[in-house]
Order: C-alpha cells, then sequence, then structure tokens
C-alpha cells in the first residue's frame, strides 16, 4: 500500500495527498492532519499509512493512522498491522442502508464538506437512536464519527459534549475502566481545550464528572487536575 504523502509547510497549511487542508485559526495543522487521516482511516474500514513532512521544524515521520484515531510509528518499509480493539466496529448484521450512510458520510468529510457531513451524520445518529437507543455500540461508534466532524470543522463544543455523552454511553456499557471509555474521555479533554473561555463553563462540568468517575487516581489525575482548575477560573466569583 502506498504512503498517504502528508505536508505542513512554514506557513501552517497543510496537503494530504496534494490536496488542501482547511485549518481553523488557532489550531495546530498537525492535530488537524490526523484526524482527516482517522476519517480516512475510517471510510476505509482499516489502518493507514501516511508520510509526514513538518517543513516548520523539518520533521520526518511515516504513522500508521487507525480509524479510532490512534496511531503508532512505522519504520521505512513495515507493513500495517491491525490496530488495537478500542472502538467497536458496527456489527455484521446492520443494514446495508447504514453501511451506504456511513460511506456518504466518508465521503463528504474526504471533500471537507462538513456542513454535508454533519447533516448526514445527524440523521443516522437519530435513526440509529430511535431503533437501538443511544447507549447502543453502534451509535456511540457513530457518535464518535460526528465528533470527529465537529471537531474539525471548528465546532470544539460540540465535540467535548459528544465525546463525554460517548465516554459516559461506554462507562454503563463496558464498564468505566474499559478502553473506548477512556479514549472518549481523553478526547473530550483534549476538544474541551479549545472550547472559548465564554462556552467552556457548561461543559466543563459534565466532562469533570465523567474524567473523575473514570481516572483511577482522579486527585492526581493531570488531565482532571487541569480540567478542574481552568473551572475554577472560569466560575464566577
Amino acid at each position: 500500500m502506498t504512503d498517504t504523502q502528508v505536508r505542513i509547510s512554514p506557513d501552517g497549511a497543510a496537503l494530504i495527498a496534494g490536496e488542501p487542508v482547511d485549518v481553523p485559526p488557532g489550531v495546530d495543522p498537525a492535530r488537524v492532519v490526523l484526524q482527516q487521516l482517522a476519517l480516512d482511516a475510517a471510510g476505509s474500514e482499516g489502518p493507514i499509512a501516511a508520510a509526514i513532512h513538518d517543513t516548520r521544524t523539518e520533521q520526518r515521520l511515516r504513522l500508521q493512522i487507525n480509524p479510532d484515531g490512534s496511531t503508532r510509528p512505522l519504520a521505512p518499509g513495515e507493513l500495517l498491522t491491525p490496530p488495537p480493539a478500542t472502538t467497536p466496529v458496527p456489527a455484521d448484521d446492520l443494514s446495508l442502508e447504514y453501511n451506504q450512510a456511513m460511506q456518504a458520510v466518508y465521503e463528504a468529510g474526504r471533500a471537507h464538506d462538513f456542513a454535508r457531513a454533519s447533516a448526514q451524520t445527524d440523521r443516522l445518529l437519530a435513526n440509529l437512536t430511535a431503533t437501538h437507543g443511544e447507549r447502543h455500540p453502534t451509535t456511540l461508534t457513530t457518535a464518535g464519527v460526528r465528533a470527529d466532524i465537529a471537531w474539525m470543522s471548528g465546532d470544539y463544543r460540540y465535540a467535548t459534549e459528544l465525546w463525554t455523552f460517548i465516554a459516559q454511553g461506554w462507562a454503563l456499557a463496558a464498564g468505566p475502566a474499559s478502553g473506548p471509555a477512556r479514549a472518549s474521555a481523553r478526547q473530550a479533554a483534549a476538544s474541551w481545550k479549545d472550547v472559548p473561555d465564554t462556552e467552556a463553563l457548561s461543559s466543563g462540568h459534565p466532562l469533570l464528572a465523567i474524567l473523575t468517575a473514570i481516572a483511577p487516581t482522579p486527585e492526581t489525575n493531570n488531565t482532571v487536575l487541569a480540567v478542574r482548575r481552568r473551572i475554577s477560573l472560569l466560575a464566577p466569583a
């Protein structure tokens, strides 16, 4: 498999396979690139390899990007390996309509048409919730795709709220120590860092609650402490 070529220029512009990537103001283009590659991996239903050249630091690296957004370094010529099973994939008995709908979402995401991808995913989530319930693994997995789209389009507050909801769902379905619950909580915390102060307080309290429930030692967990500190600064006196 040929590596996807990625280039980040000194001014912060990014290209994936020669195509420009929309980078929201103030956001590290490397983060946007990895989110886009994760969406591409989800669309292909398997890991992809990317050769990344960040000309800001002249860093060159080769990564395996998995559909759940996790990555691992690859040596030159090293083959891809199956990703760790942290996020359940849709069951085999899902309808053809679901698979077609998801492919349409991925195609819109790869085209950077996030408005269309958001609308398509919202419709699919409404159907999944009505059919299977909001805590079903397929609903939660699909919600993760919607959260990625929200983040990539610069809607960090909604991305935080979705990832928090997803973490709560996995904590109930698979346990607070499960890989999907912890991974989703980490995504929520990472998204919340980009939420403006004027919007961060309302989403910060639910985030802190799920982080505290999931962290093995919340009293010393750096993420829990950082979120709690920011909430205290944002809270009215």
